[in-house]
């Protein structure tokens, strides 16, 4: 007992560098990167046995290197996270180092000089002190004892398989220090690019309001707009469409009220790209393109005034649309789409745009809606659905030899519409209860669909099936008088920037005259290359 416990703590003492990688940036709030990131350390260990083993000057030299890079990499990482509560890849951390100088730098460091020097000088005592404690009390025939054990001997080579998977698997190797800040630095510079060329587009955005901007009797008057752009929303699983499940009890109860279309397609199954087609008139089909006209510069040409409210956290789109707004608030400061962050975080900050003064209010909430991780998308008291449904759908995936993952991602998936139907009819009566304005209007388009066992054996984005491009369109406004669900007609998301200035009384001279979704007569016209996914290119 007594030398297995000793056998236990020098394989502890061993480990501890990894540990305290991997373990300080999983306490201070990235679970995910923190287990990538120790057992991407995990070969320091190597280097540590063979200095132990072998007592070469170059391994001491090359475990204390080694060390030194994780520990500081997991410090620096850790430190936004305990400063900003964010991942160092978020936004506004990026646009803030983009936007320093050296100078700025330099003033940085003076004036923290004090606490960057401890810390700097407390990691090398560390290292120096846990190095010591290894090379001077840990002996050749400690580390075989360790082998000698079953129980030890199949720990470490756990490790090993875990190690060799995370140099293996791209997302993890994407964590690796030297991988992780080379490829930052990329991203400040593209991000520096990026920015510089979506002030050159505001600038045309505005140039264009200006010149061509039309306002009908429909726009004079107190004013609010809403428009909720969701993530990975199809209308393949909602109730209101057909789909056995109640997954939208909400909306179903405000049928007389709102107009639903089932049959509405997305130009593009990626965010970025649908986006900057619904928001412009960006073609789809050329990626780098950027239209000269957006419905956020006819907003603010028009008078009124943009609210960015985003659950997400995305360089390009912050820098295209959240940048021109007047106000941007992001609740998810983590980058990307990968947090756990919930739509509900939008409603405070939603209730305060609605309560604004001012005479004109374009409000635009970007969610995170039921974007890959499911699970994560819902609280606990939305988990309706699950293997023991037993329902219509859950049947129809076994018959079609679904995978049981797949259909447990359905299910959290449902769960996730569940709870953003709670959440899009507490939005909407959050405007309607402001009597305040003349004219409110509330609108909902998901970037594109999602694809969880519709088709394919397969859950998350897709440009080869229907599920990845059919989507909702949602609409609601005080001089709306169609109202129900349609499931027949076929709607093009890449016309939301047409009928949201069409809703607000807004026209531009300059273009031929459309058809509009709520008009009797609306004319389905796609974007090339219809129907996308089956039409490849």
């Amino acid at each position: 007992m007594t030398a297995s416990l000793k056998s236990f703590n020098i394989l502890l003492l061993i480990l501890l560098p990894a540990l305290v990688t991997g373990g300080l940036l999983i306490v201070a709030g990235n679970l995910s990167d923190g287990l990538r990131l120790g057992f991407l350390s995990l070969p320091g260990v190597i280097f540590t046995y063979f200095a132990i083993t072998r007592r070469k000057t170059y391994w001491y030299i090359f475990s204390l290197l080694w060390w030194f890079i994780f520990l500081l990499d997991s410090l620096l990482r850790s430190s936004t996270w305990f400063l900003f509560s964010s991942d160092s890849e978020a936004y506004f951390i990026i646009e803030a180092i983009a936007n320093t100088n050296r100078q700025e730098i330099w003033e940085f460091l003076q004036l923290h000089s004090v606490a960057v020097s401890t810390v700097f000088i407390s990691l090398i005592i560390l290292i120096a002190l846990h190095s010591f404690a290894v090379f001077k009390l840990i002996k050749v025939q400690h580390v075989e004892q360790i082998w000698q054990s079953k129980i030890f001997r199949s720990f470490i080579i756990l490790l090993t398989v875990l190690s060799l998977t995370s140099y293996l698997m791209k997302p993890s190797r994407k964590v690796h220090p030297l991988i992780f800040w080379t490829e930052y630095q990329t991203k400040i510079q593209d991000f520096r690019g990026r920015v510089k060329q979506h002030k050159n587009v505001h600038k045309q955005w505005d140039l264009s309001a200006e010149k061509n901007l039309v306002m009908t009797r429909q726009a004079k008057g107190k004013q609010t707009h809403v428009l909720v752009l969701s993530e990975s929303l199809t209308s393949l699983n909602l109730g209101i469409c057909g789909y056995p499940r109640d997954t939208t009890p909400e909306l179903n109860k405000r049928l007389s009220e709102i107009k639903v279309f089932c049959n509405a397609f997305s130009p593009s199954p990626s965010t970025i790209n649908a986006l900057r087609v619904l928001l412009t008139e960006s073609p789809a089909s050329e990626h780098k393109k950027y239209s000269p006209e957006s419905v956020l510069a006819y907003a603010r040409a028009a008078g009124y005034k943009i609210y960015w409210l985003s659950n997400q956290d995305d360089s390009y789109l912050s820098s295209l649309f959240g940048s021109y707004a007047d106000q941007a608030i992001y609740k998810n400061t983590r980058s990307g789409r990968s947090s756990s962050s919930l739509d509900e975080n939008l409603l405070p900050i939603y209730q305060q745009a609605l309560a604004d003064p001012v005479e004109k209010k374009l409000i635009i909430l970007h969610l995170i809606g039921t974007h890959p991780n499911y699970q994560e998308r819902y609280p606990t008291t939305f988990n309706k659905f699950n293997s023991n449904s037993n329902d219509r759908v859950e049947s129809d995936l076994k018959a079609r030899n679904i995978d049981p993952w797949i259909r447990s991602l359905r299910n959290d998936y449902d769960n996730a519409v569940l709870y953003e139907d709670h959440l899009l009819a507490k939005m909407l009566d959050t405007l309607r209860a402001d009597h305040l304005p003349d004219f409110r209007s509330f609108t909902v388009v998901s970037d594109h669909g999602n694809e969880v066992g519709h088709e394919l054996d397969y859950a998350g984005h897709s440009p080869t099936t229907k599920a990845g491009y059919q989507v909702p369109v949602i609409m609601w406004s005080d001089k709306l008088n169609l109202t129900g669900v349609n499931k027949d007609t076929n709607l093009n998301t890449a016309e939301l920037d047409q009928n949201l200035m069409h809703i607000m009384g807004l026209k531009d001279k300059s273009s031929s005259n459309h058809s509009y979704w709520l008009d009797q007569d609306y004319r389905f016209t796609p974007e090339a290359n219809w129907p996308y996914w089956e039409n490849k290119s």
